[in-house]
């Protein structure tokens, strides 16, 4: 049994990394965003996109690892704060279920179960039923599945199980879901000794994997019923026909971590069929596995299996030598459980706390709706016996009125003729001035429309002076481009004739001194001089060849590159590493890039590389070519401390002006701490490099 949930508990960790992955890039667009509509004044449409874009980034947030717990729970926050102060209750739920989500990663059992509780509050003040309950119960599920109290998990796993079966035509998600509910159940029915409900939860969590199409769910989903006919029912034949499927579902998938969820479950196989030789060999995949991702628990079970094998094939010291690693490790791991258990004792408390506190006040809250109840009834009678007074007086007050009504209704009519005759009257007068008003109105539309005709023969003369200015500021913005480019032939040319000549001229003639003939004090400040002029000539030889590299000119673009990275890791503390195979698969596919496109694609490197040197702080940094059928993308990486938004509108102003004469886009990643990341896609095959000059 104990090796039972040690697999399950593998399995589950795995599969909870495939049920939906995050967008990092949607994450990062939608707090650049968020960033921006928060500085504009509140409206119902600002204040709309920026509950579109929170639910954004905590959704990513709750798909990633506990370490990014801490970043979601403040966005967490942030929506909930805004829902509160706009009473938007349908995203205050959904801050709540994010908030009890990520607490729940950081295994703050506690937390999670208290943002969830206000979450159900929350659902039950509504006036129409919820439709998240369903959620709810699974994350009261999981909350106590994770402490171990598997009598409380089964009757709020049950409560989605019933929701989500009523539900016709589910969602690809939800079917992960409702498997994810079957997996739980079945683990706990199975842990309490329930094993026919265990089988029949575990044949659920394999039908619906297989609905969802998730090769990698599909995959646990067997070996997790191979392992209940493995350990349940002593099957072994049945166990080692889901073992194999689910064994060859992640090799052709090439995910190794599910192949070595498998090697327990083979050792336990092949020593059931007294085949010990295959037993160890699984058991020996055990352990490198365990010294590969630094798992205690595996480790102790592979020595604990290798001690018994050894024992089995009457290798006695081997298996005396297992044992005794086993007996080491397992007491480190005691220790680490003791303190564990301790931990799990006092959340199960706190946890018990909490829901006593939680029904105390659903029945306060009962009872003070109860009693207002019975107020309102009182006032309502109240209301009725006032009702009833007013309706008499008013049955009064109606009857003197109609007497009232008979005697004008008299007079009026009598007003009523006299008033007609003089609308006749005012008739006839009107009929005359209408016709007047006829003549003038014919004159006015002639007008109107000789007006209009010179507003659109003006529209067009716009129209065309328009299209004119659009083709000079384009024929301007390539002519700055131009200009740079001559412009940094010229400064290399000066730099490397000049520049270069003059310091190799004042090294010759450091040269022709004598520096013995000095005094000691003067030896060294000759020396500090040679070295920097030393420094100066490779400095001025550097620049110059980055402003204009010989490669580039000769080789094209991939040796320039290649030619720039080396002479970086050579004169920089900082590792840039390249990877061209882009470029490559653009020269397999007889693509070429011409040689003005190959210098801009280059200039657009050198200042992204500049930008890291001078600002990023960094110590490592990547640039990858990728091509994207009919784009060119590069991506450029690093690990420093990010760009300021000042920094990423200054310092990109002339890679922008690039990007956009080669008719790409650009898109830029940065988060304080955690580096940046650039990425910009360039068209291959249209006509846009025939533009660009040198």
């Amino acid at each position: 049994m104990n090796r039972f949930i040690f697999i399950i508990l593998l399995t589950i960790l795995s599969i909870n990394v495939f049920a939906q992955q995050p967008n990092f890039d949607e994450m990062g667009q939608a707090k650049l965003r968020l960033r921006e509509i928060e500085k504009l004044p509140n409206s119902y449409v600002n204040d709309s996109l920026q509950f579109y874009y929170l639910n954004r980034i905590c959704r990513n947030y709750t798909l990633l690892t506990r370490l990014s717990a801490d970043s979601g729970l403040f966005y967490a926050e942030k929506l909930y704060q805004k829902a509160t102060l706009l009473k938007h209750s349908g995203n205050q739920i959904r801050a709540l279920f994010y908030q009890s989500n990520l607490y729940l990663k950081q295994n703050l059992f506690t937390k999670s179960l208290e943002a969830n509780l206000n979450t159900l509050k929350k659902c039950e003040e509504g006036t129409k039923p919820c439709d998240e309950i369903w959620r709810i119960n699974l994350r009261f599920g999981q909350i106590y599945y994770q402490i171990k109290e598997y009598e409380k998990v089964i009757p709020y796993i049950q409560k989605s199980i019933d929701y989500l079966e009523k539900t016709p035509n589910l969602h690809v998600s939800l079917e992960l879901q409702l498997a994810e509910c079957y997996r739980l159940s079945g683990i706990s029915n199975q842990v309490l000794g329930r094993k026919e409900t265990a089988k029949s939860m575990f044949l659920n969590v394999v039908r619906h994997s297989e609905l969802s199409k998730n090769d990698i769910q599909i995959a646990y989903a067997k070996s997790v019923m191979g392992d209940y006919f493995l350990e349940v029912e002593k099957n072994a034949d049945e166990a080692q026909r889901y073992f194999d499927e689910s064994d060859a579902i992640f090799a052709k998938k090439d995910y190794l971590q599910g192949r070595a969820s498998l090697f327990s479950s083979y050792v336990t196989l092949y020593r059931l069929k007294n085949e010990p030789l295959k037993a160890e060999q699984y058991a020996k995949l055990m352990l490198q596995n365990a010294a590969e991702s630094k798992s205690s628990a595996v480790r102790l079970q592979a020595l604990i299996e290798l001690s018994e094998i050894s024992e089995l094939m009457n290798r006695h010291d081997q298996a005396l030598k297992y044992y005794r690693q086993a007996i080491i490790s397992k007491d480190s791991s005691q220790k680490a459980q003791k303190i564990n258990d301790l931990g799990d004792i006092q959340k199960r408390f706190e946890l018990e706390q909490m829901k006593i506190k939680f029904d105390n006040d659903k029945n306060l809250a009962q009872k003070q709706a109860d009693a207002i109840q019975r107020i309102n009834q009182i006032k309502l009678l109240l209301a009725q016996n006032e009702k009833q007074k007013l309706v008499q007086k008013g049955l009064e007050l109606v009857q003197e009125g109609l007497q009232k009504d008979i005697k004008n209704t008299a007079i009026n009519q009598q007003k009523n003729q006299e008033i007609k005759q003089l609308k006749i009257n005012q008739l006839a007068k009107n009929l005359l001035l209408e016709n007047e008003k006829q003549k003038t109105l014919l004159l006015i539309v002639l007008l109107v429309s000789a007006l209009s005709i010179l507003a659109v023969g003006y529209s067009v003369f716009l129209r065309n002076k328009n299209k004119e200015l659009v083709n000079k500021n384009n024929e301007i913005q390539e002519a700055l481009l131009k200009g740079q480019t001559i412009e940094r032939k010229r400064v290399a040319s000066e730099l490397h004739d000049n520049v270069g000549s003059l310091l190799s001229a004042v090294r010759v003639s450091l040269l022709t001194l004598n520096r013995q003939k000095l005094p000691t004090h003067d030896q060294k400040v000759f020396a500090q001089i040679q070295s920097m002029v030393e420094g100066a000539c490779k400095e001025v030889r550097l620049i110059s060849h980055n402003l204009l590299p010989e490669e580039l000119e000769k080789y094209g673009l991939q040796m320039a590159l290649e030619k720039m990275f080396e002479r970086l890791n050579f004169s920089t503390r900082i590792d840039f590493t390249l990877n061209t195979k882009g470029l490559k698969e653009m020269e397999d596919s007889k693509v070429v890039i011409n040689k003005k496109a190959s210098f801009h694609i280059y200039s657009i490197c050198l200042e992204l590389i500049n930008n890291i040197l001078k600002h990023s702080q960094a110590s490592d940094a990547a640039l990858t070519f990728r091509k994207n059928g009919e784009m060119i993308e590069l991506f450029m990486r690093d690990n420093g401390v990010g760009l300021s938004e000042e920094q990423q509108e200054n310092g990109f102003k002339n890679i922008r002006e690039r990007v956009e004469a080669l008719k790409g886009k650009l898109n830029i990643l940065s988060e304080k701490e955690e580096g940046s990341r650039i990425q910009i896609s360039i068209p291959i095959n249209q006509p846009t490099y025939a533009a660009l000059q040198i």
